[in-house]
């Protein structure tokens, strides 16, 4: 037994399964470890607009990359060193252009914005430098797993949310308990990892002064159906805290924020997952290899995500029961459903991947089109006809669907053959 043990502690693949994972658990440990005093401290109020601010962040990353994220990891193993310093040169000045643009456009429909979703007024400017900086930052986290720098992919993602956490608790404890002194912790976080990030990729060799026109139009036209795909994500995941600001306010906002917090912890391992598996099923579907080659390795990680839902149930109820104020305590029915819903994403997320891969727009913008239309209707329907549970329920019937269309679409790009 002993050796066995020895055995997988030093396997290289499990050594990064688990590297992957702890990272994503330790900065999930160490931002819900704040949680109880941000929820505790902040009203409900602040919490529903911080919800809403970062659920636009989520929102317009795709946007503002224009699918140049997509193509930051699939091209990696496609293209030279050389080609691919070009591609991502290139691929950082949309983000930049598309940034700029956003300021004024925000500036302009605020008030309207405002109305409906509670928008703050510092949101025109604050939105959009913390999309580029968290452009960035994801951009660094494809490089370092793709460069399979696990040691600095661990360094960079601790060193963000605890840099987002202290200035945000020092800000808030000094300055204003107000969501302000949060945001800006989320703004400072971003800034030390993009300054992280510029001298990586100076070292690297991957800034260069070349720009090919040729990749930029190209980007540019991927661009669409990757918009169109990271807008459906934000359909399926995040646009629910939207309606819940508009038809119920700002504090039942904060009360379903939190639940839906606790819920996307099960997200968040499967993207720690999937940082490990993507690099491995995509050099498999480079040489043309299919499901019959991968189909085991997406049973273990079927099993982890139902496993992972499990210990979150437990230890959402402790964290409810113990550390949340009582107006959070008697909404914990929201995460259960919520939950249920984030597991079945878990596992259309994975059933994404051959789909990114073979990078066929049409299938992509179909794709992303009925999840959109699928996610709006039924969300619609739940907000103007039901209440607020009824809308916790949508999630997972809009989650079925969603992974139907998906597993319909693999199908349609002869992935089961």
């Amino acid at each position: 037994m002993f050796k066995k043990l020895n055995y997988l502690l030093t396997k290289n693949s499990f050594k990064q399964v688990g590297l992957f994972t702890i990272t994503g658990a330790l900065t999930k440990i160490i931002s819900f470890a704040a949680l109880p005093f941000f929820v505790n401290t902040l009203s409900e109020g602040d919490i529903g607009i911080l919800n809403i601010f970062s659920s636009s962040i989520v929102f317009l990353t795709p946007i503002i990359s224009m699918g140049a994220l997509y193509s930051l990891s699939v091209e990696y193993y496609k293209q030279s060193k050389k080609d691919y310093a070009v591609l991502f040169s290139t691929s950082l000045i949309i983000p930049v252009l598309l940034s700029l643009i956003l300021v004024p456009l925000f500036f302009f429909i605020t008030p309207f914005l405002s109305s409906t979703f509670n928008f703050q007024n510092n949101f025109f400017w604050l939105i959009p430098v913390c999309l580029l900086l968290n452009f960035f930052f994801e951009a660094f986290i494809i490089l370092l797993r793709m460069d399979n720098n696990l040691r600095l992919f661990s360094i960079i993602s601790v060193l963000k949310i605890f840099v987002e956490i202290a200035v945000s608790i020092f800000l808030i404890y000094f300055v204003s308990q107000t969501w302000y002194s949060r945001a800006l912790g989320y703004l400072a976080a971003g800034a030390v990892v993009t300054i992280v990030f510029m001298l990586y990729t100076l070292r690297k060799g991957l800034l260069i002064k070349s720009i090919s026109t040729k990749i930029l139009a190209k980007e540019l036209t991927f661009g669409i159906s990757g918009i169109l795909l990271q807008t459906a994500v934000f359909f399926i995941g995040t646009s629910d805290k939207f309606f819940v600001m508009a038809y119920f306010g700002k504090d039942q906002a904060g009360l379903y924020a939190v639940a839906a917090t606790f819920a996307t912890i099960q997200y968040i391992v499967c993207t720690s997952l999937l940082q490990y598996l993507q690099p491995i099923v995509f050099k498999k579907y480079a040489v043309g290899e299919k499901w019959s080659s991968v189909k085991k390795l997406y049973g273990k990680y079927a099993v982890g995500m139902f496993g992972t839902a499990i210990l979150l149930s437990i230890f959402t109820i402790v964290v409810y029961q113990f550390l949340l104020k009582d107006s959070y305590q008697h909404h914990i029915h929201y995460f259960f459903i919520l939950c249920a819903s984030s597991f079945l994403w878990s596992i259309t997320n994975i059933f994404l991947q051959y789909i990114i891969f073979k990078k066929s727009k049409t299938v992509i913008s179909q794709l992303a089109i009925i999840s959109i239309i699928i996610s709006f209707s039924i969300n619609s329907l739940a907000v103007h006809y039901f209440d607020i549970i009824w809308l916790c329920y949508a999630q997972i019937l809009i989650n079925l669907l969603v992974l139907t269309v998906t597993l319909l679409f693999n199908q349609k790009l002869k992935y089961f053959q």
